[in-house]
């Protein structure tokens, strides 16, 4: 790796990591305009699936699920955004629009999918610990009840602390091996430890990244899924650059 892209790296981090967060995300609102018709198709498409599958728990009566399956949804991230990745690394000059290790893309997505599909499952016990196997009243019903009971607000808590190590695990392990895995021939299991090793040694900085992804999708489900089409794909290409600056800077330094 030359000097020159070690001192790169070197400059990045002395900044304040507020600043560098917001380096990606300008980094990323400049690949959404660079893209716009292919973003907001993106966007949308998430928007109405995410809809479809709120409404499918309804059918299914299965609207208790809502909370912890979007949760679970937000742990699959990174994996519905390997597209724009290709379209930001090639913006940057680092590769055309091709992926190096589709295989393993496909890997680690199957290790997020368990991950995902283990707190929905443990969402379901503790509900069941907290309020016992009784039929579902109906979402505002049981918001309601989460909010104005004792147990309601013990399972807000509990399940808020174990979701967050959920969450924890999901971003340590996805935040940059997915966009690393469009742009090198690797292993998947590497790729997830290159990342968990990225995210401790830069803990406050992805710490703060890690919390701009959440507000951005917190805030776009306020709005009913819509602020998605923006924030998704805004989210998706900010990514790429998060790793780009951590590992093809010094790709010896992680």
């Amino acid at each position: 790796m030359s000097v020159p892209k070690q001192r790169q790296k070197a400059q990045i981090l002395r900044l304040p990591a507020s600043s560098v967060v917001r380096g990606w995300l300008g980094a990323g609102w400049r690949d959404y305009c660079a893209n716009p018709l292919r973003s907001l198709l993106f966007g949308t498409s998430l928007f109405a699936l995410g809809w479809g599958a709120v409404l499918g728990l309804y059918q299914l009566n299965l609207g208790w699920m809502i909370l912890p399956a979007a949760a679970g949804a937000m742990m699959l991230g990174p994996l519905a955004t390997v597209d724009l990745y290709r379209h930001s690394r090639r913006r940057a000059g680092l590769g055309g629009g091709g992926i190096a290790a589709p295989r393993q893309i496909f890997l680690v997505g199957v290790v997020m999918m368990v991950l995902a599909l283990m707190w929905v499952r443990a969402a379901t016990l503790l509900f069941a610990v907290f309020f016992g196997l009784r039929p579902f009243a109906g979402f505002p019903e049981t918001l309601t009840t989460l909010l104005n009971t004792p147990q309601g607000i013990a399972l807000l808590v509990v399940g808020s602390l174990v979701g967050g190590l959920f969450a924890a695990l999901g971003f340590a392990i996805s935040a940059f091996s997915f966009p690393m895995l469009v742009h090198r021939d690797i292993g998947g299991f590497s790729a997830m430890a290159l990342s968990f090793n990225a995210t401790l040694r830069n803990f406050r900085l992805t710490v703060l990244w890690g919390g701009t992804v959440t507000a951005l999708i917190g805030v776009s489900l306020l709005t009913g899924l819509v602020g998605l089409i923006l924030a998704f794909p805004l989210l998706g290409y900010a990514t790429w650059h998060s790793y780009a600056d951590l590992f093809e800077s010094d790709t010896d330094a992680l």
